[in-house]
């Protein structure tokens, strides 16, 4: 209940605005400008009706640019303006997607399709913006924070492991023409490495290699390695990173409700004392017109 009251709060806090660029509108426009892009996610519909998409897509671009002069000019100042970090935010992600629309202006070869995939990729980044909108989103934003910093020495430790398991299993296991896609330089040994610290898959790499013939001592090493690799960093590196992670995002939640449990209590005190001050003075009275 109270999360529904204070997005209508966040809401309803910016009625001043023109209606144009009020957090509905925009919001109904972020939605419809999604559902162009998932369409002209589809190659059949891109084929067919990709340019019109882009012209249907500058169009919301624009609409997204004027959003931000008019709320420069309600503000008074880029300053002022600045001053709230989701209009940060919401300045950063709509420039970011701005060059998208120089592949529609200004059309590239097919030499350079890397460049129109990442233009194409930018344009994405507008949908991000309602995120700003997710009820108590800034307390979940700032939870999220607190538990990556108190998660960092866990997560350093687990990459240093990484590194220093990924050189060993290089060194050990690289050697034979067989596990070169596995362990044949220390990148693909991370990458097998992390695919065995996610405990998804941590068996795959010694069975392919033995269907492959290699010998039995290799593969006896290789299981012994990998076992202990899934095992430190994998089921007690991850748990410990994760228990950390999760005990320090919810704190947050235990800190307010161990303040009003206080403040009930000490509520719960005064009332108790003006109680007890209220029946000492009638008790004389009542006693008098008793009598």
């Amino acid at each position: 209940m109270l999360t529904h009251l204070a997005f209508y709060e966040f809401v309803n806090q910016r009625n001043a605005l023109p209606l144009i660029v009020r957090e509905p509108i925009v919001l109904t426009i972020i939605c419809i400008n999604g559902f162009a892009l998932f369409l002209d996610a589809f190659p059949e519909v891109h084929t067919r009706a990709g340019h019109v998409i882009q012209w249907i897509d500058l169009g919301f671009l624009l609409y997204f640019l004027v959003e931000i002069i008019v709320k420069i000019r309600y503000w008074g100042s880029f300053k002022q303006y600045a001053a709230d970090p989701w209009n940060i935010f919401d300045f950063v992600i709509v420039m970011l997607s701005t060059p998208a629309v120089f592949s529609l202006l200004y059309p590239v070869g097919a030499e350079n399709l890397g460049v129109i995939t990442i233009l194409r990729l930018a344009r994405v980044l507008r949908l991000i913006r309602p995120l700003r909108l997710v009820p108590d989103g800034d307390r979940i934003l700032r939870g999220v924070i607190r538990a990556l910093k108190a998660s960092v020495g866990i997560l350093l430790m687990l990459v240093f492991l990484n590194l220093i398991l990924s050189m060993a299993a290089t060194l050990l296991f690289g050697g034979i023409p067989e596990a070169r896609e596995f362990f044949g330089n220390p990148f693909y040994s991370m990458y097998s490495m992390i695919k065995i610290f996610t405990v998804e898959g941590w068996y795959e790499i010694p069975e392919i290699l033995a269907e492959r013939g290699v010998t039995d001592g290799y593969i006896l090493g290789l299981r012994i390695y990998v076992a202990f690799a899934a095992l430190i960093c994998g089921i007690f590196g991850l748990s410990i990173a994760n228990a950390v992670f999760v005990d320090t995002l919810v704190a947050d939640n235990s800190d307010d409700l161990e303040e009003k449990v206080n403040q009930l209590h000490k509520e719960l005190q005064e009332f108790r004392a003006e109680a007890t001050h209220w029946r000492t003075e009638e008790g004389p009275g009542s006693q008098k017109r008793e009598n």
